[in-house]
């Protein structure tokens, strides 16, 4: 894959003030990396949100802006803190300290969500931040340029941080077993967007038809706590879809009335936020 490892689709004319982020739906891994990692593919697809793109694919078209990564979250996790890594991912790395740092989950996965060795050794520093500047802080730079832009265009900007969950907890989650909702908005417990937002996307999908948990069981990730600023004029919400409403997750599959009445769904939403009174 040549460069860049994701893509920004813009619309024509920007209408909406929004901007959808789809981090995990990439499958690429370069050849350097996979020849690092110990795992098989199928074991990899399970902690991706395959299709999530495809499901925000309308944004454009409507107005607002897109962007998706194309890159494995194997090669770097892009909803994770870049200084998120334990010293047994990276030789001489310094985990962070404090509430909700994703232990050999975070930048860089040396473990899968099941428990299962990714790498086959930690991987130096010199690797670490070369992997970094090649894949992670250009889409964090072109999201920041483009939240930027919006906030400028408009006064406000809304990010949307569309996302994919398994539809019951494993046993590497907080809630193993667990059925989870449809559709679990997460704002960082309300720090990330004005309630407004929250609410507005808990009753759209409430009335489809599809069950919503807020924060329950993920309160939003890196990107929702890092970029939602309210008073500073930018709302950010993790959306999180349940898996099995559009694919089978044993082999992956599409199940295409799934995924065409999810991408109606989530493309009615974002007409929605932009009438809300959040500036």
């Amino acid at each position: 894959m040549s460069e860049p490892y994701f893509r920004i689709e813009r619309p024509e004319e920007q209408l909406l003030p929004v901007i959808v982020d789809v981090p995990h739906a990439g499958e690429w891994i370069p050849d350097d990396v996979r020849k690092e990692m110990v795992v098989g593919r199928r074991i990899l697809k399970r902690d991706l949100d395959l299709y999530v793109d495809q499901i925000w694919q309308d944004a454009p078209s409507l107005g607002a802006t897109l962007i998706a990564s194309q890159v494995s979250r194997y090669v770097v996790d892009l909803n994770r803190a870049p200084d998120d890594v334990s010293p047994e991912t990276v030789r001489g790395g310094v985990r962070i300290h404090e509430p909700g740092y994703y232990r050999d989950r975070g930048v860089v996965w040396r473990t899968t969500t099941s428990g299962q060795e990714v790498m086959a050794a930690p991987m130096s520093k010199a690797a670490f931040e070369r992997r970094l500047n090649t894949f992670y802080h250009p889409y964090h730079q072109a999201l920041s340029e483009e939240i930027a832009r919006i906030r400028k265009q408009f006064g406000y900007c809304i990010l949307v941080d569309g996302h994919s969950m398994p539809s019951k907890g494993r046993s590497g989650h907080t809630d193993p077993g667990t059925r989870r909702a449809d559709i679990v908005p997460g704002n960082a417990d309300g720090q990330s967007c004005d309630v407004t937002l929250t609410w507005t996307v808990e009753e759209h999908f409430r009335d489809l038809s599809f069950s919503v948990k807020t924060n329950e069981p993920y309160k939003g990730g890196w990107i929702t706590r890092n970029y939602g600023r309210p008073k500073n004029d930018i709302h950010a919400i993790q959306i999180e879809i349940n898996r099995d409403l559009y694919m089978n997750e044993r082999t992956f599959a599409i199940d295409m009335p799934g995924i065409e009445r999810l991408r109606k769904a989530c493309s009615s939403l974002l007409g929605k936020l932009a009438d809300m009174d959040v500036k």
